[in-house]
């Protein structure tokens, strides 16, 4: 779904088909036009930039009034990643991470261990021995 979508917003029809036949049920657009109005704004976007055309470009050029095919989709392909997986899981993190151990704990503190929970593939990647120098160079004095 993700090369389909990445497909879309690079205004190729054939690679992108899974992702339009998807969702041509769900928003009732008529999938030649669709096909058409890709078509014209690709040559559009590649009249002014030269073939190369990013997404900033593209969100410019695909007006509703002009494109309404092209612009719902492109609307439903920006707003799908956040409704991945990670909004899910951070709802079924709650119950592992504020455990009766940790009752007393602040919402700031809570909301750290969340991120790093979730996160896990990021924090899986760091390496202890560099965030212990990091932690060693830092100034633990306090001021009283």
């Amino acid at each position: 779904m993700v090369s389909s979508i990445d497909s879309f917003h690079k205004l190729n029809y054939d690679d992108s088909k899974y992702f339009i036949e998807h969702y041509k049920g769900l928003v009732n657009v008529d999938v030649d036009a669709l096909r058409s109005e890709m078509l014209v704004a690709k040559n559009c976007l590649t009249a002014r930039t030269k073939l190369n055309f990013d997404l900033e470009e593209l969100k410019l050029v695909a007006d509703f009034k002009i494109y309404p095919n092209l612009y719902t989709f492109l609307s439903l392909s920006l707003t799908k990643p956040i409704s991945f997986s990670v909004c899910e899981r951070s709802f079924s993190v709650m119950r592992k991470v504020k455990n009766w151990l940790r009752t007393s704990m602040l919402q700031d503190r809570f909301s750290n261990a969340s991120v790093v929970y979730i996160e896990k593939g990021i924090s899986c990647s760091l390496k202890n021995e560099d965030i212990l120098n990091k932690f060693a160079m830092s100034n633990r004095r306090l001021q009283l």
